[in-house]
């Protein structure tokens, strides 16, 4: 059977890239690391491209640290090309020497005390460090300029050191540059403005707009929250009658709030030495609010503004300018009682006393 291998005549990249560079470093070819994400380039999107660059597509996928590289490949008859079993040997062999073995380990784990080789210095100054944010070492600025292997820098840095040490190694020899800390850009920040040279005339507009935006966001909140809390709650409902229901109903003394919804209480109390029925209003004289009945205290207690009636409907605190307002009352031939609200008679004009404001027991 004739020799066949395989050659890639298609790669993408699949969701979940978190820019590492090390696909453009292995092959610069077809992988564009950006700053977002990493894209194939243009060229690399024809099969006879790809072909020439199998080893290094393979390689690249392969050290995908998220496995976002994919590639589809196709059987070509006869041998693989002696140039690619060439780069394969060399990529294991630097393997095994970055950190297969013990003695590799041991070359590269200590932090060197002497000055450095200077075409290791020249190699990482023209080098740059990956920005992945799984690698969980300091945040750093990347210094971008010519790209070496990473296996050759591999070497160089103390790969078993603690992530402190080796970032101090990266950043003694020039191949990353430490950002700068909160407390840091708070300090510049606080020394620009000091200085005035922090704000400028498009900054000082900006922030004028923002103020004026909050105040006119403010002024609008109050003034909602001001009508809502003047105008009142409750608007009194066109004339009717209310039919409710037979006078023998009313006949123990209390507060009556069946009818609350109809705005009607029906009151049964002694008043003067007589005992009597009344239909009293529950809007409130200040604002209109509906106060609510305290049976232990009994009283009448608005929710609104504190205003409070006693039970038979005159006020004692609050700033309710007057009594509630008593409605016009009667009993029809069938014993049923009925509250006309088109009229009502008030305590301070001395209409309580009109005989159709009340109705003796």
């Amino acid at each position: 059977m004739a020799d066949t291998h395989q050659e890639v005549v298609k790669v993408w990249i699949a969701p979940g890239c978190i820019v590492c560079d090390a696909c453009e470093t292995d092959c610069p070819e077809v992988f564009d690391v950006q700053e977002e994400t990493c894209i194939i380039r243009p060229e690399a999107g024809k099969a006879d491209f790809t072909k020439n660059l199998t080893p290094s597509i393979k390689t690249a996928a392969e050290g995908c640290p998220v496995d976002v590289i994919k590639f589809e490949t196709v059987e070509v008859e006869g041998p693989e090309p002696e140039a690619w079993k060439e780069a394969e040997q060399a990529a294991d062999a630097v393997g095994t020497a970055g950190g297969g073995g013990a003695a590799g380990h041991g070359a590269a784990s200590a932090i060197s005390r002497e000055a450095p080789d200077p075409k290791w210095v020249t190699l990482l100054e023209a080098s740059h460090v990956s920005g992945a944010r799984s690698s969980g070492g300091p945040s750093a600025e990347i210094i971008k300029s010519a790209k070496v292997p990473a296996e050759a820098i591999q070497q160089v840095l103390p790969t078993e050191e603690a992530p402190d040490a080796q970032f101090a190694a990266m950043v003694g020899s020039g191949f990353v540059k430490p950002k700068p800390s909160v407390s840091d850009l708070i300090r510049e920040r606080a020394k620009a403005l000091s200085s005035g040279a922090g704000t400028t005339r498009r900054g000082f507009l900006s922030l004028a707009v923002l103020g004026w935006a909050g105040l006119a966001f403010v002024g609008a909140t109050f003034g909602a929250w001001f009508q809502s809390f003047m105008v009142p709650k409750a608007p009194i409902l066109p004339a009717a009658k209310v039919r409710v229901g037979k006078f023998t109903k009313y006949l123990e003394e209390g507060v009556y709030e069946d009818y609350k919804k109809d705005h009607i209480w029906i009151i049964n109390l002694v008043e003067e030495g007589e005992r009597h029925v009344a239909a009293l209003s529950t809007i409130c004289t200040h604002l209109g609010c509906i106060p609510n009945w305290l049976p232990g205290p009994h009283i009448f207690k608005c929710p609104c503004h504190g205003s409070g009636y006693r039970m038979n409907g005159v006020n004692f605190e609050g700033p309710a300018p007057r009594p509630l307002e008593r409605y016009h009352i009667e009993v029809d031939a069938t014993g049923v009682m009925i509250v006309d609200k088109s009229t009502s008679y008030r305590q301070e004009l001395g209409q309580w006393t009109n005989p159709n404001a009340f109705i003796n027991v």
